[in-house]
């Protein structure tokens, strides 16, 4: 009852060189991240309006997936070359993925500021209009890059 097989797809992913510090690691962003939380809401959150705070969490909810995303990403890339079951070729111009990258930071960016410097001035409502218009020029300027590469390639048929 005690002895558990473990297929061999999975060992060997666990028996990745990197695999186990990665996952220490993610375990010890999580609780990191909870541990800061409960301090932040416990000792500094009235400090702060609620538009603040919620920017404080983004930020903080960004530092940790930076973190994790550092340090998997280069992983999983190694990974997947060296299993051959990955294409590991991006299929979107690479012009696409700088723009919805720039764009995306960019977002996150306006959003921070404008709940932290600039929200407490503004109701609920109204605040819900920026981040609704906010999404629009997201979406807007990442699609952008779609609609460019089907009108490049429509021309081309």
């Amino acid at each position: 009852m005690g002895d558990v097989a473990v297929p061999d797809e999975e060992m060997d992913v666990i028996s990745t060189p990197g695999f186990a510090w990665r996952v220490g690691l993610s375990i010890l962003v999580v609780f990191g991240w909870l541990a800061f939380l409960i301090i932040w809401l416990f000792f500094y959150a009235e400090d702060y309006d609620v538009w603040q705070n919620i920017a404080i969490f983004l930020v903080s909810i960004i530092v940790g997936i930076g973190v994790l995303a550092a340090a998997w990403v280069s992983w999983g890339i190694k990974y997947a070359s060296k299993s051959g079951k990955q294409d590991t070729k991006f299929k979107k111009p690479k012009g696409a993925w700088i723009l919805n990258t720039v764009a995306g930071f960019g977002w996150l960016l306006f959003l921070i500021v404008w709940l932290y410097f600039y929200a407490g001035d503004y109701s609920g409502y109204q605040n819900l209009a920026i981040f609704i218009t906010s999404l629009l020029v997201l979406g807007a300027v990442t699609s952008s890059a779609w609609v460019v590469r089907w009108i490049r390639t429509s021309r081309k048929c």
